[in-house]
């Protein structure tokens, strides 16, 4: 129909992340442009530019945008990946996403942002501020997302949390709650 306006390509969707600060491959360009591996300077600038990557702030982003725009990342290292390395992990998101992984991947994207945003427009009740204030009293701060809580550590965690949750209403603090309870 002229006129009428259809929808951007999900790879446009997912943008190129910035930061403040300028990252590693503003400042030093010359050691992410290395593709070729054939001679042992190259190979070292690719293994220095892959550790400088680990550290970015923005390396997620930089490796969801450089898998999402083929075409615009087929040299170089970003987010501590080569070429290759780029199209392997394109092939396994094709299987394990199917086809169209971008715009799964972009839904996603725009899932997350609706629920920060969410998030700083409903904070937390004052019930559930107390049992995440009491939570992270008994089980000190939550461990990264890489370090998974064994089923017996969530029980035990689960038990720690009823038990003072228990203790808090005998001495009056707040209203009990229970295992099935929603936060």
């Amino acid at each position: 129909m002229p006129g009428s306006r259809s929808a951007p390509p999900a790879s446009d969707r997912i943008t190129f992340p910035f930061t403040a600060s300028r990252t590693a491959c503003q400042r030093q360009p010359g050691l992410f442009s290395h593709e070729a591996t054939s001679t042992p300077a190259a190979r070292a600038d690719i293994e220095q530019a892959k550790r400088l990557c680990s550290g970015c702030p923005i390396v997620t982003g930089c490796l969801k945008w450089a898998l999402a725009h083929p075409t615009q990342a087929r040299l170089g290292v970003w987010a501590g990946t080569t070429a290759r390395q780029r199209t392997h992990l394109r092939q396994r998101l094709a299987d394990r996403l199917g086809t169209d992984w971008v715009t799964v991947v972009a839904d996603h994207e725009d899932r997350l942002r609706e629920q920060r945003q969410a998030a700083r427009h409903a904070p937390l009740t004052v019930h559930e501020a107390r049992i995440v204030r009491l939570d992270r009293d008994l089980n000190g701060p939550m461990p990264p997302a890489r370090w998974r809580l064994t089923p017996g550590e969530q029980q035990r965690n689960v038990h720690r949390l009823l038990t003072a949750t228990r203790k808090a209403v005998r001495s009056g603090e707040h209203r009990p709650v229970t295992a099935t309870t929603r936060l």
